[in-house]
């Protein structure tokens, strides 16, 4: 009799070590479901770019940049922002010869870095000889690449700075 009630004891004392694998899979699993639920809320849709095709286009990218070089002028960028959201771009383009180079077609495609969605064209506008601006509306505060591209005499001249609107 005492065997049995031995045994009886010694059961219901193990009763709980299978609750704590239960309890730990649960802790697991409700952790990577956190996890999981930040990965996707903050993902901003933004892929790195693929580093073998940049690699590829990088010798196209030097030759590129050696015509540009050749082409000897100069541009001179600003950013000035005038009121939350908004600002003016404005580009000096001045060729070999320092002299104002006018009636370029001057592009600018505006991209956001962080955020997917928002990137946008305009035209600058020739102000007075060789001086291209444009008033921009930019629906986000941040970080932005101005993506320039002045054509002229069958000649392309790019630029790309970064500017920043403050908030």
């Amino acid at each position: 009799m005492a065997s049995t009630l031995q045994r009886a004891a010694d059961a219901g004392r193990g009763r709980w070590i299978p609750w704590t694998f239960v309890g730990f899979f649960v802790v697991v699993f409700a952790v990577n479901g956190v996890m999981i639920w930040f990965a996707v809320s903050s993902w901003t849709g933004l892929e790195a770019d693929n580093s073998y095709e940049r690699g590829l286009a990088y010798n196209r990218a030097i030759e590129a940049a050696k015509e540009q070089q050749a082409l000897g002028w100069r541009a001179d960028f600003r950013f000035a922002q005038t009121s939350a959201g908004r600002g003016i771009l404005e580009l000096d383009l001045n060729g070999r010869d320092g002299a104002r180079l006018q009636g370029a077609r001057v592009d600018a495609l505006l991209v956001r870095p962080t955020q997917e969605g928002h990137d946008f064209e305009l035209a600058l506008g020739e102000r007075e000889p060789g001086r291209y601006l444009a008033e921009v509306e930019l629906p986000l505060p941040g970080q932005w690449e101005v993506r320039l591209a002045a054509r002229t005499r069958g000649e392309v001249y790019r630029l790309s700075p970064r500017i920043y609107l403050k908030p």
